[in-house]
């Protein structure tokens, strides 16, 4: 476990090295599939939210950091009548992934009112399916359960558009695709209800967790440290 810890230590040698200016972020995603995960679900949707921080590097185009963010994605509402020992429940699943990404920002010099960057990271992301339960549509549920788990490790690259506000702040658009091993989920595709039992099947899903992120956000522009 231990290299799940080696991101946020770097981090706090970042500033050390940091000359210029630098950002905090927070942006608002959107999510969408790639690859198998797009085969295996492609209805799947979601969204969620992220913060990024990065340092200038003695007063040059690289800068260094980390981003944080949590996404949940490809809900399905079961409806209707289950038999009699679930009767006319709701089960509700969403997948749910939080993620640690190391990143290198490249940022060319400019002289106008916008900054474009390219970003390079990798880092790690828990993934979870959980399920909710409720009696009818309009009750409150009664009981959640985490079907399954995993941890994956992720690579990526991405870019931006930094349109400055002020001397103080900036708004971000911005894009991740973000490549993963192989983790286990599940798909509203791999989950059925069995009427002889009366019960779900979980199909547990493994393969790659490829996605994209679609970006907005502000920034705070940070002069020096």
């Amino acid at each position: 476990m231990s290299k799940y810890f080696l991101i946020p230590a770097l981090l706090l040698f970042f500033p050390v090295f940091s000359k210029g200016q630098s950002t905090f972020g927070l942006s608002l995603n959107g999510f969408a599939p790639m690859g198998d995960l797009k085969k295996d679900s492609p209805e799947i949707w979601g969204g969620g939210f992220s913060s990024d921080i990065a340092f200038q590097i003695n007063g040059s185009p690289i800068h260094l950091g980390g981003m944080l963010g949590v996404t949940r994605y490809g809900s399905e509402v079961r409806d209707g009548w289950h038999g009699d020992d679930l009767g006319d429940v709701r089960i509700r699943r969403n997948n749910e992934m939080a993620y640690m990404l190391g990143l290198i920002r490249i940022k060319p010099p400019v002289s106008e009112g916008f900054q474009p960057y390219a970003d390079f990271f990798g880092g790690f992301s828990y993934i979870a399916t959980t399920a909710h339960f409720r009696d009818g549509p309009l009750q409150e549920q009664w009981d959640v359960v985490r079907d399954i788990d995993d941890f994956a490790m992720n690579y990526g690259l991405g870019g931006g558009l930094e349109v400055f506000i002020n001397d103080f702040l900036s708004l971000d658009f911005n894009i991740k695709a973000i490549k993963s091993s192989t983790a286990e989920y599940l798909t509203p595709q791999s989950v059925s209800y069995n009427k002889t039992d009366e019960v779900y099947d979980l199909t547990v899903k493994k393969s790659r967790f490829d996605h994209l992120n679609f970006g907005l956000g502000i920034k705070l522009l940070i002069s020096e440290w």
